[in-house]
């Protein structure tokens, strides 16, 4: 039915609005009823005392503890009566009628009022509707008064007015409130319609911009306006769009690179070896060729690990298994397995004969990846007959390893994305023909996961230098 927030918020809110009026003017009603039956209450008693007064003043005793009413008093009670618009009876002490403010001569004249009455009357706490009987063909607000002459009770006075005069009133007022009513329900609609539509236009715009993120057009902006949840909302979209944006182009800039990566030592597997196959390449040279295939392999493989790692660790598939054991331990052995490219290279290896023992509790094999891919970075970038230094120590229940290397360095402003995944800086394209650009990223990202932290410097043409540290082992128990 409600196909949209809009129609949702804005026919809730108006229901809630309108319901809330009608209440209110049910309240207003009831209210005004009850003040207007207590005014007339108040109003009638009044006059019936008045009237009462006047009676029991001109009243004259005949016999001994016999009193006369004069029918001279018709004209005055009549007077008397229409000053609030309506009648007036006199009766004596059995309820029938002497006076009447209907006229001379009236047809109530020695009529006797309903029993219903005479009770009320007595105790001087009349007030009902009634039609007296058959005195009236429409209903009366009835009030009465005990008429008194030396302290004898000699009859009752009987004083209506019409019922009708309530409806009147309550219309009345019931028109005063809708045209009001009206006039205000009018300006909160306008007012509710705007707001409204103010608050779900932001929303409305995500919509338009999920859709485009969804068909891979990360440019849309949602437009923020104010501090609001929605503005927040909104703000964080936009930052999820720069987000996936900076994803999406890392990812197509990472496909682009594996497929070159692939592509390139491939097609060499492919051509020595056909080569082989088919003579072009001489019995003499095959063995030459078959190592540069081998190298191109081992390319290969490196690269499918890296791919393999980067998944498990996005996938939340990468459990530490933690052990202690010597990192100090780890880093020789590493530096051993490049032995022959640091021999090649004629690089000076220092600092490691002088660490001593440094026990950690990590995962072994984790953190033999650390050290390898920071050491073969090392290796890499090193010029020739350069130097490596390597130090491993404590320091405030923290364990350290630093690997520096000279040669070219990095630039400052490569710096704050040499840890981003799938970056490759614009100096190392040329250096570093084997990589993928994972290296760094990958040890960041097991070094975030033993809870610990890595940082880079370097200047340019001078050195480039990778510590990290690690939480004391007692810490990680």
């Amino acid at each position: 039915m409600f196909k949209s927030v809009f129609i949702k918020y804005f026919t809730v809110t108006a229901a809630v609005i309108f319901s809330a009026f009608v209440l209110l003017a049910a309240t207003q009603t009831l209210f005004a009823r009850r003040y207007w039956l207590r005014d007339k209450e108040v109003l009638l008693g009044d006059h019936a005392a008045n009237i009462a007064g006047f009676v029991s003043d001109n009243a004259f005793e005949l016999l001994p503890g016999e009193y006369v009413i004069p029918s001279t008093l018709t004209p005055t009670i009549k007077r008397l009566a229409e000053s609030f618009d309506g009648n007036a009876i006199v009766t004596d002490t059995s309820f029938r009628v002497l006076l009447c403010s209907g006229g001379v001569p009236c047809a109530h004249i020695g009529e006797e009022l309903p029993s219903t009455l005479h009770a009320a009357l007595q105790s001087n706490s009349l007030f009902t509707v009634s039609r007296v009987g058959n005195f009236y063909d429409e209903a009366k607000y009835c009030s009465g008064a005990t008429l008194y002459k030396d302290n004898t009770v000699i009859g009752y006075v009987l004083v209506t007015t019409s019922a009708a005069e309530l409806l009147d009133y309550i219309v009345d007022n019931i028109q005063i409130f809708l045209i009001s009513a009206l006039a205000i329900l009018i300006i909160s609609f306008v007012v509710l319609y705007l707001m409204t539509y103010r608050f779900v236009r932001p929303l409305r715009q995500m919509a338009t911009a999920t859709r485009q993120f969804s068909q891979g057009d990360f440019s849309y902006r949602v437009k923020v306006h104010g501090k609001d949840e929605v503005a927040e909302l909104a703000s964080a979209l936009n930052g999820m769009a720069v987000s996936l944006s900076s994803v999406e182009e890392m990812r197509r800039s990472f496909v682009g690179n594996v497929s070159h990566e692939l592509r390139t030592p491939m097609t060499t597997i492919s051509g020595f070896i056909d080569g082989i196959l088919d003579g072009t390449i001489p019995p003499e040279r095959q063995k030459e060729y078959l190592k540069i295939v081998s190298d191109e392999t081992k390319r290969l493989s490196r690269l499918v690990r890296s791919m393999l790692d980067l998944s498990r660790i996005d996938s939340g598939q990468l459990k530490l298994t933690p052990a202690s054991f010597d990192l100090t331990a780890v880093a020789c052995n590493t530096l051993v397995l490049f032995e022959q490219r640091i021999e090649d290279k004629e690089i000076q290896i220092e600092g490691i004969d002088t660490c001593s023992p440094q026990y950690i509790n990590a995962d072994y094999d984790l953190m033999q990846q650390v050290v390898y891919n920071l050491v073969d970075n090392a290796v890499k970038f090193t010029e020739q007959g350069g130097r490596i230094r390597l130090l491993i120590f404590r320091k405030e229940d923290r364990t350290y390893c630093m690997i520096r290397n000279t040669g070219t360095g990095i630039p400052a402003a490569e710096l704050p994305h040499i840890f981003d995944r799938f970056y490759k800086s614009d100096r190392s394209r040329g250096l570093d023909k084997s990589g993928t650009g994972l290296g760094l990223y990958i040890v960041k990202t097991l070094i975030d996961l033993h809870g610990g932290e890595i940082t880079v410097s370097s200047r340019e043409n001078e050195y480039c230098e990778f510590v990290f540290w690690l939480p004391d082992s007692q810490k990680n128990d």
